[in-house]
């Protein structure tokens, strides 16, 4: 008798070899954690408000309009002391809505915080927090997005009537992209070139109202609209926006780092770094790093969770049809997922200290720790996003036919997921910022110059003192697997390598262009380094007896491994330090580990504790009743239920009797 799909799922968690709720409270962050749970508890309490059951047969007016309903009514409860604005960030993501209200809390609102003065605080803060001004930070222009020096949007300073004169000067400056701005915002944070007295200083931040909060018509000079349908992200206002000379008092100039007196005179604060104008971004970059982890758990969740009780053919030892799961090219794409997947929960927790501890520092007047900040930001938004948007796509695929449908919870998922890969910096140019911060301090090094100290600083002293590459002793590849501190050596070395090598080229005359695919391959590798750096620091806050210590060692060492097979070629480039052969056992040693982590995949995916509500998957549901709601959730489509009588019947007037009845 072939196991139910439900016995089956229940087959894989009884061979946990650790607590799956003890798992989840160390590899999910405390107030993560906590927040997920509260926000789920209350939005239970309204389901007629906040089901997700409806939302693959909507258009995109009725999910905006959804959108629009669950953005009032998290606001209304946030006005009632039931949720904290925190939480209504933890719902957006747990409900994968993304509302229009979402770029008011989390860029408009943060960039106020870090870069207006106390009396700006007063002005535009203090409103926007209770919503009595609707914000979006309008960077990205449909000629320039990436490259934030080369906007061309202007704010001009008009000394003779204390103002800023805001101007789009033609359609490559008109802003594009910009979420919340479409329909929503009242108010847009625009990043535009400050020209005082003819002389440029660079882009800043100015708030322009660009709607009338009373009846919400655009304001004079101002064209605003939505860009229209996307690939994903629908519920999202996208808009564009283009401004004919807007006046603004000189005040709805940011002035926190860079003020502008009254007599045109510009000043920044002593010792300031000019890219702290950069701190918003960020910050949302922090945030991305953060998300990418609950992402790809919704993914990894579903399609480790439906491999194992789908069943395809079956061997020549059994008269059962094999769960997918057991196929060992399955399991080469699913298991190290999870393994990316539990690193990335370890990188969101250990980079978030990274940047609060940063932030004080600037707050101190201290900006030392910004430059490798940015750069560790830049690397781990292409990182984590890459791998969180390759990997839902990959867990589609795994999934066969049923991952083609809405139902399976991975399509419009995806979509909403891909723009990771785009915004805040299209991930090819991000690691040219990671790179050239690697670049300038191997030659700072090599120029005898100090340089700061940090995690960064610290590999590359390590194995290039002076700034030149340094042999590192061989060692076997079983000496790797059972040596943590070994496997980061190599992973340090390998970016070193890369690096020393990349600015030698460079010295001789090699162009920064002819160096771009280099540059992609030194910052993943720079990464990489990082990201398994953070995760065995993870591991080390657990005691040595820990139950869950041997299961994440495996998973951290499977990481490794799988890091090392799937850039082979750099592993040949590296002085003395692998062999072809090693590169062979490295395979071998990485499919043993895969097979061995198979049996423990699904309480390992059950540790993220993605609830049914958030996965609205029939494929990946906790019960494991895959087919029973994959057939119900199909009959309620509109078009089988009582009101699509209607429509069929006019569609077999229209279009199918004349073609069943007519005569060739």
């Amino acid at each position: 008798m072939v196991p139910s799909t439900e016995d089956a799922l229940a087959a894989e968690r009884a061979k946990a070899g650790f607590s799956v709720d003890a798992m989840h409270e160390f590899i999910v962050d405390s107030d993560m954690r906590t927040k997920v749970s509260k926000v789920e508890a209350v939005m239970g309490k309204e389901p007629e408000t906040f089901s997700l059951r409806n939302v693959y047969f909507m258009s995109r007016q009725e999910k905006m309009e959804h959108a629009l309903k669950i953005g009032l009514r998290l606001i209304e409860l946030l006005k009632e002391g039931q949720v904290t604005s925190d939480e209504i960030s933890i719902a957006d993501m747990v409900l994968d809505i993304n509302g229009p209200f979402g770029l008011h809390r989390a860029m408009f609102i943060p960039t106020l915080q870090n870069q207006a003065t106390a009396e700006q605080q007063e002005l535009f803060l203090k409103p926007s927090l209770n919503y009595e001004i609707l914000g979006c930070y309008a960077q990205t222009e449909i000629g320039h997005g990436s490259n934030v020096q080369g906007l061309e949007t202007t704010c001009t300073y008009v000394p003779e009537t204390d103002e800023f004169e805001v101007h789009s000067p033609s359609v490559r400056a008109c802003k594009w992209w910009i979420g919340s701005l479409g329909v929503t915002a009242t108010h847009a944070m625009v990043m535009a070139q400050l020209i005082v007295g003819g002389r440029h200083h660079g882009p800043c931040p100015v708030v322009v109202p660009i709607r009338s909060t009373v009846d919400h018509q655009p304001l004079p000079g101002v064209t605003v609209g939505d860009l229209g349908p996307k690939f994903g992200f629908n519920t999202m206002d996208n808009g564009f926006l283009l401004l004919n000379r807007v006046r603004v008092p000189r005040i709805n100039l940011l002035q926190r780092y860079i003020s502008v007196s009254p007599e045109g005179k510009v000043s920044r604060p002593a010792n300031v770094d000019p890219k702290v104008a950069y701190g918003t971004m960020v910050y949302v970059r922090t945030q991305i790093v953060r998300n990418m982890s609950q992402v790809l758990a919704k993914a990894t969740t579903i399609a480790v969770r439906y491999a194992a009780v789908r069943r395809q053919f079956k061997d020549q030892k059994s008269a059962l049809e094999s769960p997918v799961l057991d196929y060992s090219m399955v399991q080469y794409r699913l298991i190290p997922l999870v393994a990316q997947n539990y690193a990335m929960f370890a990188t969101s927790q250990a980079f978030l200290l990274h940047y609060q501890q940063s932030m004080l520092e600037l707050d101190r007047g201290n900006f030392a720790p910004l430059k490798e900040l940015h750069a560790t930001a830049c690397g781990l938004k292409r990182w984590t996003s890459d791998v969180a948007i390759a990997g839902i796509d990959t867990c589609r695929h795994v999934c066969g036919g049923h991952g083609f449908s809405q139902f399976s919870g991975l399509n419009e998922f995806y979509g909403n997921a891909y723009p990771n890969i785009i915004w805040e910096g299209d991930n090819y140019v991000l690691s040219q910022q990671t790179a050239r911060y690697l670049i300038s301090q191997v030659r700072a090094l090599r120029a005898g110059k100090p340089v700061a100290e940090n995690q960064t600083t610290t590999y590359l002293k390590r194995h290039m003192p002076g700034g030149q590459l340094q042999a590192l002793a061989q060692r076997s590849v079983d000496e790797l697997i059972n040596n943590a501190d070994a496997q980061l050596d190599l992973l340090a070395f390998r970016a070193a390598s890369m690096v020393s090598t990349l600015v030698d080229n460079m010295d001789a005359g090699q162009s920064w262009n002819q160096s771009l695919v280099a540059i992609q391959r030194l910052c993943d590798a720079h990464s990489d380094f990082i990201v398994a750096s953070y995760f065995r620091q993870h591991l080390s806050t657990l005691a040595h007896s820990s139950p869950l210590l041997p299961h994440l060692n495996k998973l951290a060492t499977l990481l490794f491994l799988y890091t090392l097979e799937q850039h082979s070629s750099d592993l040949f480039r590296l002085p003395n330090a692998f062999t072809p052969k090693m590169v062979a056992e490295v395979e071998r040693s990485l499919a043993k580990i895969i097979e061995e982590v198979r049996f423990q995949a699904v309480p390992l995916v059950d540790a993220f504790g993605i609830s049914d509500f958030r996965l609205n998957s029939a494929l990946g549901r906790s019960d494991g009743k895959v087919y029973d709601n994959y057939l119900k959730w199909a009959m309620e489509d509109p078009l089988n239920t009582e009101s699509g009588e209607v429509v069929r019947k006019q569609w077999f007037d229209q279009y199918y009797k004349p073609v069943l009845h007519s005569r060739l």
